[in-house]
């Protein structure tokens, strides 16, 4: 389990580095908090349209993000995957 949410957050630090080397090579006209595949993607870009986040705390705040999304993911399969157990013994 631990393993799962520890890949989770991975993920999430890699899509928030590909938004930000994105928004690096298209430097001159990105507009990278508006966009509705950016905060469907990096969560934290909604936080950045309220207030400036640098880089950094854009990726490790999409990593903590998906790392949540992960656990919530994982204690729901936990929770099925006892159910059925038990179903099964009965």
């Amino acid at each position: 389990m631990k393993r799962r949410i520890a890949f989770w957050a991975l993920v999430g630090l890699a899509v928030a580095s590909a938004w930000v080397i994105f928004g690096l090579l298209a430097w001159p006209h990105y507009n990278l908090g508006q966009w509705t595949i950016t905060a469907i993607t990096a969560p934290s870009a909604l936080v950045g349209r309220m207030m400036p986040l640098s880089y950094y705390w854009f990726i490790l705040l999409n990593g903590v993000c998906y790392a949540v999304v992960g656990l919530a993911t994982e204690l729901v399969r936990y929770t099925f995957s006892a159910h059925n157990l038990s179903t099964r013994l009965s």
